[in-house]
């Protein structure tokens, strides 16, 4: 079982060290809290992201979306063309 005397440092190197380590620690909490509240960041970082991933598909197969903008185009067109003759 420890002691509370067992927790503090024993010698001056000791104890900068952990000023040390408690000065990384503080510093990373705060660097999370300030990210996890930055709510308007965050959803740019996610656009951005999610950007990327559509970029990635449209290159991987730019005959099927192709393909599929003119199916839209048609489906569009014939819907306006309806849509006006009745």
């Amino acid at each position: 079982m420890s002691t509370p005397d067992d927790e503090f440092p024993r010698t001056v190197e000791q104890a900068r060290t952990d000023i040390e380590l408690t000065r990384r620690e503080l510093g990373d909490t705060v660097r999370e809290l300030t990210h996890r509240l930055n709510v308007g960041e965050r959803a740019k970082e996610q656009w951005q992201d999610s950007s990327r991933s559509a970029m990635r598909v449209l290159r991987a197969n730019p005959v099927a979306v192709a393909a599929s903008g003119a199916v839209l185009a048609l489906a569009v067109g014939g819907l306006l063309t309806w849509r006006l003759k009745r």
